[in-house]
């Protein structure tokens, strides 16, 4: 298996992100009394698509994309392309202060004395573990601010799913979480010069 990186400079008419829970509920019949069990950690969702008739080179693209997947078989490095850099303006290179546990929804960056001040915003994405396999992507869930001494606590989910060890990288610039596809065949059309309609259906997963 390999991890591949979204080429730079394909085209996407469309980028649909979600998240896919997988919670079990019992519920009792007579007083309407309910119970919800975790079944495992949350995983990212997301649909990949491009405009329906592309140009000749952005369709190789496409396919190249496509067909580097191998099915299900290799992973892609996906980052929300909408939102690259943080809305916040901490940038630099920020470390975790501090270990967090797995379970963990809150983490001690350390981003520098030279940054006091500056944000994370809520609805800002922060990366951690991404040079490996266990890369996860968190949603910054309230703004925060850097202190004087260029601490900055930030809150998130979904929850660590592996600890992060302190002074390990936190990324703020296109962090990304790995994903396969959801089917094992595709399919694009031709019209005249040019081609389109690929797709591309992916969850999150790990190794």
């Amino acid at each position: 298996m390999t991890i591949i990186s979204l080429p730079t400079g394909i085209l996407f008419k469309r980028q649909q992100f979600g998240h896919q829970n997988f919670d079990l509920e019992f519920s009792g019949g007579d007083a309407g009394a309910s119970q919800v069990v975790v079944n495992g950690p949350p995983r990212w969702t997301c649909s990949l698509l491009s405009n329906e008739m592309l140009d000749l080179d952005q369709a190789a693209a496409w396919r190249a994309l496509v067909l580097s997947l191998k099915g299900r078989v290799n992973f892609l490095a996906v980052s929300d392309l909408l939102n690259p850099a943080p809305r916040g303006t901490v940038r630099g290179g920020l470390t975790a202060a501090v270990g967090a546990a797995a379970g963990s929804s809150t983490l001690q960056i350390y981003a520098g004395s030279g940054q006091a001040g500056k944000t994370l915003r809520l609805g800002d994405w922060i990366g951690v573990n991404q040079g490996g396999s266990n890369r996860q992507l968190l949603h910054v869930q309230q703004d925060a601010v850097v202190d004087g001494n260029g601490i900055i606590t930030v809150t998130f989910e979904p929850t660590l799913r592996v600890a992060v060890g302190s002074g390990s990288a936190v990324a703020w610039d296109k962090p990304t979480c790995l994903m396969r596809r959801n089917e094992q065949s595709g399919s694009w059309a031709s019209e005249g010069a040019v081609q389109g309609g690929f797709s591309l259906e992916l969850m999150e997963h790990w190794f």
